[in-house]
C-alpha cells in the first residue's frame, strides 16, 4: 500500500504536484453559484406556477452561500480537528453530490437543498485550500499562489460560464453535471497534498519565525479586511443575478450572451490576478483594496449606462480588473494575520464574509430592482463602491499614522522582533 504523503514529504517531492492542487480548488469555489447563472431564466420559466419562483430561481446562484455563512463558523475548527486535507476531500465529495443533484430533483425547494450540500462542501473546500497554501508555502510564493488560486477559478469560470450558457441552451438541468468537477478533484487531492493540522503549523522548526499566541479578538486590519470581502462580494454577485435578466429581457440576446458577459469579467479577473505578486509589491493592503473598489464602481457606472451588451462587457471587462486584486490581496491579508495555529478559523471567518455577501446580493438588490431597474440600481451600487474605495484610503492612512507611532507594532506585523 503506498504509504500517505506527509509535511516532509510535501517538502522533497510534492510541492509542484500540491500547488496544482490547491491552485485548482479555486475552480470549485468560482463556480459554485455562478457557472448556474445562465440557466436561471430556463430554470423560472420551468417553474413558473411555483409560488415566487421568480426569488427563488434567482436564489439557486447563492442558496449555497447560506449554508457556508452558518458552517463556516464549525468548518474551520473542525479542520484543524480532523486534518487539514481530510477536511478539504470531504467538501470536494460534498460539492460534487450537492451541485449535481439539480440535474435529477424534481422541484425549486428541493434543487434549492441540495445547494445547501453545495454550500457545506465549498466552505470547507475555501476555507482548507487557503489554510494549506499558507500552511506549506511562504512569502513570495505564497502570494503568487494565492494569486494563482484566483486565477484558476477565473480562467476555469471563463470556460464553465460560457460553457454553462451552451449546455442551458441544451436543457437547463445538464449544467448542473458540471459539479461533478470536484470528485475528480478529491482523487489528487488524497495523493498529493500531506495532512496538517494546527498542531503542525504552530511546532515549526527554528528559524521559520516566530509563533504568534492565538488573539483573543480579531485584529483591526482583519475587521476592515472581511468587511470589504462583505461588500466586495455583494457588488460582484450582483452581476450575475442581474445581468442574465438585463441581456435577455432589455437587450433581447440568449443566454449564450450573458453567459460571455460575465466571462469577461471572471477572464480579466484572472489575468490580472496572476501578476499580483509584483502588485502586492506596490502598495500596502488598504491602498489595493481602495484601488480595486475604485475600479468595481467605474465598471458599474458603464453597466449602468450601457446601451449594447458589448457595452456590458466593457463594464464587467474594467470590473474584473478590481476582482482580480481584491481576491488574492484579502486572502493575503487575512491569513497573514492569522496565528498559524488558528489559520483555519481565520480562514473560516473569510469564507463567512464573503458568502454572506453573495447569499445576500439578490436579497438586497432585488427590491431596488424592482423599484428603479436593473441599470438604475447598477448606478446605486457604483456610488457604494466609490465611497468603501474612499474609506479605505482613509483607513490606510489610520494604519500608516499608527504604525509610525508604533514602531514595536510595526515590527510584529511583518513577524520580526521589535527593536529594543
Amino acid at each position: 500500500m503506498r504509504p500517505e504523503p506527509t509535511v516532509q514529504d510535501h517538502g522533497r517531492r510534492g510541492r509542484h504536484g500540491g500547488a496544482a492542487v490547491l491552485v485548482l480548488a479555486g475552480t470549485l469555489t468560482i463556480m459554485a453559484g455562478a457557472v448556474v447563472s445562465p440557466a436561471i431564466p430556463g430554470i423560472r420559466a420551468a417553474f413558473a406556477d411555483t409560488a415566487d419562483a421568480d426569488l427563488l430561481a434567482r436564489m439557486i446562484t447563492s442558496a449555497h452561500a447560506l449554508a457556508i455563512v452558518l458552517f463556516s463558523p464549525f468548518a474551520g475548527a473542525l479542520s484543524e480537528r480532523i486534518g487539514r486535507r481530510r477536511a478539504l476531500v470531504t467538501g470536494m465529495l460534498a460539492f460534487a453530490v450537492g451541485g449535481s443533484s439539480g440535474f435529477c430533483l424534481p422541484d425549486l425547494v428541493s434543487i434549492l437543498a441540495g445547494r445547501a450540500v453545495l454550500g457545506v462542501g465549498v466552505s470547507l473546500i475555501m476555507i482548507n485550500s487557503v489554510a494549506m497554501i499558507a500552511d506549506l508555502y511562504e512569502d513570495t510564493e505564497r502570494q503568487r499562489l494565492l494569486g494563482r488560486q484566483t486565477a484558476a477559478g477565473a480562467f476555469g469560470g471563463v470556460v464553465l460560464l460560457v460553457g454553462g450558457g451552451a449546455l442551458a441552451g441544451l436543457g437547463w438541468r445538464t449544467v448542473f453535471l458540471v459539479y461533478l468537477l470536484g470528485a475528480a478533484l478529491a482523487v489528487p487531492a488524497l495523493t498529493r497534498l500531506p495532512e496538517t493540522r494546527a498542531k503542525e503549523t504552530a511546532d515549526r522548526p527554528a528559524g521559520e519565525g516566530p509563533v504568534r499566541p492565538a488573539r483573543r479578538g480579531l485584529p483591526p486590519g482583519v475587521t476592515a479586511a472581511l468587511a470589504a470581502m462583505f461588500l466586495g462580494q455583494v457588488a460582484f454577485y450582483s452581476v450575475p443575478v442581474q445581468v442574465p435578466f438585463l441581456v435577455e429581457d432589455h437587450f433581447h440576446a440568449g443566454s449564450v450572451a450573458s453567459g460571455a458577459v460575465i466571462a469577461v469579467q471572471t477572464l480579466t479577473t484572472g489575468l490580472v490576478s496572476l501578476r499580483f505578486a509584483p502588485i502586492r509589491r506596490l502598495a500596502g493592503e488598504y491602498a489595493l483594496v481602495a484601488a480595486a473598489f475604485a475600479a468595481i464602481g467605474v465598471g458599474y457606472l458603464v453597466l449602468s449606462l450601457a446601451p449594447h451588451v458589448a457595452v456590458l462587457a466593457l463594464g464587467t471587462l474594467v470590473m474584473g480588473a478590481g476582482l482580480g486584486v481584491l481576491m488574492p490581496t484579502l486572502n493575503g491579508w487575512v491569513i497573514g494575520e492569522a496565528p498559524p495555529e488558528a489559520r483555519s478559523r481565520y480562514a473560516g471567518f473569510l469564507t463567512t464574509a464573503l458568502f454572506l455577501g453573495q447569499f445576500l446580493a439578490p436579497v438586497v438588490t432585488q427590491p431596488v430592482v424592482r423599484e428603479l431597474g436593473i441599470q438604475p440600481t447598477f448606478l446605486v451600487i457604483a456610488a457604494g463602491a466609490s465611497l468603501v474605495a474612499v474609506g479605505c484610503l482613509a483607513g490606510g492612512r489610520r494604519r500608516t499614522a499608527a504604525d509610525t507611532a508604533s514602531p514595536g507594532v510595526r515590527a510584529e506585523r511583518r513577524g520580526a522582533s521589535p527593536a529594543p
